[in-house]
């Protein structure tokens, strides 16, 4: 596992939102921001097969799956994946690295900037992919990005999960020293986050 006692936080988080989903007004604001971009670059992509790692509850992997496509979410917290199965959604509780099977598009919301070291999950992602991986993070360069950590207490509060300031760069450079170039670096919500499409360089 490449970080257990990460996982165990984030189980924390979503525990009890099969019940009662915690997300405030402005959460709600800023998915339907990534949902809209993400639904924008979809048909450039045009993936015949997708995996949406650390699903968390739902949220991209609801756009995958209302577009009709060959969609599965994993996660590593059984509440998550309870919350992914009472919406419908294909989904499988295991880590990344227990993934042996390849996809068009591997996708994440919101999850790298979790790891101290993001590198590593970074190339699990790399491995699972034919052709292209999909990535939002926040951006912590922008002016308005700069503000999140206080937009996260309040859509998150008490329950938030750390987050490391990474930039948008050293997601570009990781990706780009396992061959893998950025073809898409789009704004979302103001700025507050960014998407990134990476381009395998050479077929597996």
């Amino acid at each position: 596992m490449l970080n257990q006692q990460l996982y165990q936080e984030w189980e924390k988080r979503w525990l009890g939102s099969c019940e009662q989903e915690r997300l405030t007004g402005l959460g709600r604001l800023m998915f339907r921001a990534k949902r809209g971009v993400i639904r924008s670059v979809l048909p450039s992509l045009a993936p015949t097969s997708i995996i949406e790692v650390g699903c968390g509850l739902g949220h991209i992997l609801e756009v995958y799956h209302q577009a009709g496509l060959n969609c599965l979410g994993i996660d590593v917290s059984p509440s998550a994946i309870q919350v992914c199965t009472k919406k419908g959604l294909s989904v499988a509780l295991k880590d990344v690295e227990q993934e042996t099977r390849t996809f068009d598009l591997v996708s994440s919301d919101g999850m790298l900037e979790h790891f101290l070291n993001f590198e590593p999950m970074a190339k699990q992602m790399m491995r699972l992919s034919e052709r292209h991986v999909l990535l939002i993070q926040p951006n912590h360069g922008s002016l308005v990005g700069k503000t999140l950590p206080y937009l996260a207490e309040l859509i998150k509060g008490d329950q938030n999960v750390f987050e490391y300031n990474y930039r948008i760069a050293d997601f570009i450079h990781v990706f780009a020293q396992s061959g893998f170039t950025v073809t898409t670096n789009l704004p979302i919500f103001f700025d507050v986050f960014r998407l990134l499409v990476f381009k395998r360089e050479h077929s597996l």
